[in-house]
């Protein structure tokens, strides 16, 4: 198994790059709907550290005591295919009848249901994972409350309550735990009743232009990932542009500020899988390389002209802070994060050196 641990537990999280799972709850169904194999722990042990997740609420056809039950599962689709309604449901994971915005899907897929999604995550940090650490990044979601009771309560003990700037942390802070991380759209509604010594915290993209905050609670990041999902041809080609102009922006400038690659593909009109298993073959394997490089390589030149030599092997340290840390992945596998994973050992001064490689 892959120990990110063993790279340091002394070092701050944001000199590591890690494996990501993109759409993490989605494992069965079509072929333009499935993006992942395997389940949450299984996904953890190959290497994935931070999990996309988008979660809602459906009606699975069951009552109980009269009353329609409705579940919280993991979705997959695009917002023009989605219809949300206010419905009251008995919620089985909570064991009481809620007022819930029930989604129906006209595209798309559901997937793992919320709470297993959360007790796989528990158990990979409570055993194999007991150095490890795990990020829930939830996106894009309704029932904001009813998510992050069922996190704190399925989560217990194995939840991060620490608070604080997670960008700063270092891996012997976080270990043995489970972070969990709404969207500012989330947090704003679950934040009175859900503080962060509740083991809700924040996550902010700064791609749309918003400083980077010091005392923040939660994760700063930048990156943004997908393409047009009607948009059914050159996928790959279209995400590595994205990725290229969005990396080269970089994170203000400041060396905290923790970078996020997607090398994915989204699409509801092909399959996912095809798409993806043509991304990992060898030229492309280069192509994250170099991409993950161009992105560095443009962050550094800008944060740091001044004050860091780029050509000295005694900067190296303080050149990784500047690196992309999370690639975000489809159908994640041991061989996919072991790539990624060995970006962390490829020396600094290559790193600056090869940043043209992306052109």
């Amino acid at each position: 198994m892959i120990s990110y641990y063993n790279l340091g537990p002394d070092e701050p999280i944001n000199r590591i790059v890690y494996a990501g799972s993109h759409d993490a709850g989605i494992t069965s169904g079509s072929p333009n709907v499935q993006t992942q194999f395997t389940d949450v722990f299984g996904q953890a042990k190959t290497g994935v550290r931070l999990f996309d997740l988008r979660i809602a609420a459906m009606s699975t056809g069951d009552k109980t005591g009269g009353t329609k039950n409705a579940q919280l599962r993991a979705f997959h689709a695009d917002g023009l295919l989605k219809k949300d309604e206010t419905k009251t449901r008995f919620v089985p994971e909570l064991g009481r009848t809620e007022t819930i915005t029930r989604t129906k899907l006209r595209g798309g897929g559901f997937g793992l249901t919320h709470d297993t999604i959360l007790a796989g995550a528990r158990v990979f940090v409570e055993n194999e994972g007991a150095s490890e650490f795990l990020m829930l990044k939830f996106d894009k979601c309704t029932n904001w409350p009813l998510i992050a009771e069922a996190c704190v309560n399925v989560l217990g003990d194995a939840i991060y309550t620490g608070g604080g700037n997670l960008n700063k942390k270092t891996q012997r802070d976080l270990r043995g735990k489970v972070i969990v991380l709404f969207m500012p759209e989330g947090l704003e509604v679950v934040q009175r009743d859900f503080p962060p010594k509740s083991g809700i915290l924040g996550i902010r993209n700064l791609a749309g232009g918003d400083p980077y905050e010091e005392d923040f609670d939660g994760l700063q990041y930048y990156g943004k990932g997908g393409t047009s999902p009607f948009k059914p041809f050159m996928k790959i080609s279209q995400n590595v542009k994205k990725q290229k102009k969005l990396m080269k922006k970089g994170g203000h400038g400041n060396p905290d500020v923790m970078g996020m690659m997607y090398w994915t593909t989204t699409g509801l009109l092909e399959s996912i899988r095809d798409r993806n298993d043509t991304m990992w073959t060898a030229p492309n394997k280069a192509k994250l390389r170099a991409l993950w490089n161009r992105g560095m390589g443009d962050s550094i030149r800008a944060a740091a002209p001044d004050n860091v030599d780029l050509d000295s092997f005694a900067a190296g340290s303080v050149i990784k802070t500047f690196m992309p840390n999370f690639v975000m992945i489809d159908f994640a596998d041991a061989n996919k994060c072991d790539e990624i994973y060995q970006l962390n050992n490829v020396p600094a001064t290559e790193l600056v050196g090869l940043d043209d490689a992306a052109d």
